[in-house]
């Protein structure tokens, strides 16, 4: 074990980009060490063969996650019927007993995935991540955002020999995405960027049965479209000005908003649509591939020189004849949670996985907006917006066919039937309990008081060492 430790990343190397991360490292690996090596250890020392164990690996510098990530990052370990072990990156390493510990799926989770997003960061965790090519077994990669760092990404699935990629793009935009790659042997599957969770039904049916009447016609959360995304990304913003100009001129009660501050989480978001009457949206996705993060990069420079300019001179400025080079769209978790709370919709036509259908699950709106005034004339007509919500819930929420129980069944498959947990099982159940608790306990540590520790930095000029050590050890890591 010594030599497999000498062979690891160096843990410190996690906190290579962040001058005031390095001031904790020390401390967080010894409290890791204090609560976790004793049960770790014993478990470590002997090979658990048929274990069936999961491991998880993601990366979270903040908390809490908001609870539709959460969903989504816990769900193999309410439904997968087999232990799980998870590992957040950001703050641990991977224990050198890994190898030890039967291990028969390794997820890379969307949120590891989403840090290509900050390619120094990204290579980082590819450092620490190295242990893990060594097990020999199945490899899931849950990708997101797969219009951007695409490179990152197919050099990744082939660094690690990922066996399966769970991809929310449509297959006819493979090829486009990831090259050769779904030709073999990592094969592709198509799955959802979120699921209906059961637990937060029971919570919307609490609110529900205090909500009382409706009394928004419109409503509409998003962020404002970057540029970068491509035509279809403006849908967004598009769609939010086109309704709020209309609902006005009808005397239509809207709540539309693109603004950051209004945005909704959790509960609130619920109460937000069991108000709301209609909800109006739009595939998510993106109709413009940046493979290294440079369209991005030369839009949002232009915009700081230019902020006023349209949308149609920075695409001559920046990505000129790019656009259309992608079809990635996707449903929204967002449009599953309407159906929850039986809230009809509105959206701009378009496949929406196969799961919504034009007329039958929604109010299907012309990509040129045509046909607003006729959809307008719609809203007012109760009985129609009902049974288009009643049978959206019908079909897509009571046939329990889109829930976090199903996905994790079709990731695990075959391995998840007939494990049900014995002492292994228990064993490695308050494994994960005693490794993620205080993992989560750090991140939260690290997050309220390193605004202190940095200010501290400064009025004792320990910050610029600091940086400089930073630079040391990256520039050793990535020597």
């Amino acid at each position: 074990m010594g030599a497999e430790r000498a062979a690891g990343p160096d843990p410190l190397a996690s906190f290579a980009d962040d001058p005031v991360g390095l001031a904790f490292a020390h401390t967080e690996n010894a409290i890791l060490r204090r609560s976790m090596t004793s049960s770790a250890e014993n478990l470590g020392r002997t090979a658990l063969p048929g274990a069936h164990l999961t491991l998880i690996l993601y990366y979270a510098e903040r908390a809490p996650l908001r609870s539709a990530i959460a969903d989504h990052l816990y769900a193999f370990q309410r439904y997968g019927g087999r232990p799980s072990i998870y590992v957040n990156l950001a703050v641990r390493g991977i224990p050198a007993w890994i190898d030890r510990l039967g291990v028969d799926v390794v997820i890379f989770h969307t949120i590891l995935l989403a840090q290509r997003w900050q390619p120094r960061v990204f290579r980082r965790i590819l450092r620490q991540l190295e242990p893990i090519r060594r097990l020999h077994c199945l490899k899931v990669a849950i990708p997101q955002d797969e219009f951007i760092q695409t490179d990152l990404l197919t050099d990744f699935i082939r660094r690690f020999e990922v066996d399966h990629v769970l991809s929310c793009a449509p297959e006819s935009e493979w090829r486009t995405i990831y090259g050769a790659l779904p030709e073999g042997p990592t094969t592709f599957t198509r799955v959802l960027t979120g699921y209906i969770e059961r637990a937060s039904l029971a919570r919307i049916d609490r609110l529900a049965a205090t909500a009382g009447e409706r009394p928004i016609d419109i409503g509409y959360r998003a962020w404002q479209p970057e540029y970068w995304l491509g035509r279809h990304g403006q849908l967004k913003g598009r769609i939010a000005e086109v309704f709020a100009s209309h609902a006005a001129a009808r005397g239509l009660r809207a709540d539309i908003s693109l603004r950051d501050e209004d945005t909704l989480l959790g509960d609130d978001w619920y109460r937000f649509l069991l108000r709301s009457r209609w909800a109006i949206g739009v595939e998510g996705g993106a109709s413009l591939i940046d493979r290294d993060g440079s369209l991005r990069q030369r839009t949002l420079t232009y915009q700081v020189d230019h902020p006023a300019a349209p949308f149609e001179e920075v695409e001559a400025a920046c990505f000129p004849d790019r656009d259309g080079s992608l079809g990635l769209v996707a449903i929204s978790p967002r449009h599953l949670e309407a159906c929850a709370t039986r809230t009809a919709q509105v959206l701009v036509e378009g496949s929406y996985n196969g799961i919504l259908e034009a007329g039958v699950h929604y109010l299907p709106l012309r990509r040129d907006f045509a046909n607003i005034e006729e959809v307008l004339d719609l809203l007012s007509r109760e009985e129609f917006r009902t049974q288009l919500a009643d049978r959206a819930y019908r079909d897509i929420v009571a046939s329990r066919r889109y829930e976090y129980s199903t996905f994790v069944q079709s990731v695990l498959g075959p391995a998840v039937a007939g494990n049900a947990p014995g002492f292994v099982g228990r064993a490695l159940g308050a494994w994960e309990r005693r490794l993620d608790l205080p993992s989560w306990w750090l991140v939260a540590a690290k997050q309220r008081l390193k605004p202190s520790v940095r200010n501290v930095l400064e009025r004792t000029h320990l910050l610029r060492p600091l940086i400089r050590l930073r630079a040391g050890a990256r520039d050793r890591a990535e020597g």
